[in-house]
């Protein structure tokens, strides 16, 4: 299979690592030079935190280009997928004009993004894309701009996104889809279809807003958080404004989504968030498409999530 990765970050790196591993032609998409030219030359690591070898694969085995050039190359060599794992600033940001020349083609493409309002922005950017929304607990660090370590298996949920309802939802005769489970499975993946998918961005959303904005503000890893009863209090707090929103929406969530949320903080102890990780290397953050959607759902259903505001403008207030 042929698949395109934009966003070679921790997630496009593990995924280029092992699709190509398992014999799939990957090309990479880079927002620096820099980064194509040590891929090049170095090609990519993939490690792991426990005694498995590595993987080690030579810069000739896939391609790697600056971001710019992805539309041309699309058009004059389509691949099968396009695999979206940039964050939502960039998404935003950049990503438009660069697909904007695909308005007019039946790509299939694939989000990993965090936070919600992504797929709506895309649906109207790419009225006749094939749009597919994924969620994954898969564990990745980069180390370098060509190493990763793969820092904990998970699994990888992907839905159709329907035009009519808002919704991701499985087509079972949707070979296309069927296929791309297969090829993430041969490559050592825990890959289904689900139709529940747009459930399950909305609980990621939900353990996202309590734990990503915390950590970042006070600079620890996941597992501080519940160190003490102050910081404890202020996650139930996030938890129960967004709890509310969700009634309010009439988005249905589990039942014991605050203890879900503080064993997340426990499997994943030692773990920087993503939002954290952002501000220790200044780039911005993605607080306006996590907490800022709750804010914006508040908003629409006039319930108060003062607290939300709040640490929206803390993190925002981060210098960059």
């Amino acid at each position: 299979m042929k698949i395109d990765i934009i966003g070679v970050g921790s997630l496009g790196l593990l995924l280029a690592g092992k699709l190509t591993q398992s014999g799939n032609e990957v090309r990479l998409w880079c927002r620096g030079i820099e980064q194509c030219r040590q891929l090049e030359e170095g090609g990519l690591n993939v490690s792991y935190e426990d005694d498995r070898d590595p993987i080690s694969i030579s810069g000739d085995r896939f391609a790697s280009a600056p971001i710019e050039e992805f539309t041309d190359t699309y058009l004059r060599e389509p691949s099968d997928w396009i695999i979206l794992t940039v964050k939502q600033n960039t998404l935003h940001n950049a990503l438009p004009e660069i697909l904007s020349p695909l308005k007019a083609e039946r790509v299939h493409i694939i989000c990993f993004q965090n936070g919600i309002g992504h797929m709506e922005m895309l649906r109207d950017l790419l009225p006749k894309a094939n749009l597919y929304a994924a969620v994954t607990t898969e564990a990745a660090k980069r180390k370098s701009l060509t190493e990763v370590i793969h820092a904990g298996a998970g699994e990888v949920w992907i839905g159709k996104w329907s035009v009519e309802n808002g919704q991701a939802h499985i087509i079972h005769t949707d070979l296309q889809a069927n296929y791309l489970i297969e090829v993430l499975t041969m490559a050592g993946f825990s890959a289904f279809l689900s139709n529940e998918v747009d459930t399950m961005i909305y609980r990621k959303l939900l353990i996202n807003a309590v734990i990503n904005p915390l950590t970042a503000i006070w600079r620890i890893p996941n597992g501080e958080l519940l160190a003490s009863e102050g910081r404890l209090q202020l996650m139930r707090e996030l938890f129960r404004e967004a709890t509310m929103v969700y009634d309010a929406c009439g988005v249905t969530y589990d039942e014991d989504g605050w203890d879900n949320i503080l064993e997340v903080c426990r499997i994943t102890a030692g773990n920087i968030s993503s939002m954290l990780a952002d501000v220790l290397a200044s780039r911005t953050t993605e607080i306006r498409w996590i907490n800022g959607s709750l804010i914006e759902m508040a908003e629409r259903t006039g319930t108060s999530v003062p607290l939300h505001r709040w640490i929206c403008q803390l993190v925002e207030g981060i210098k960059v």
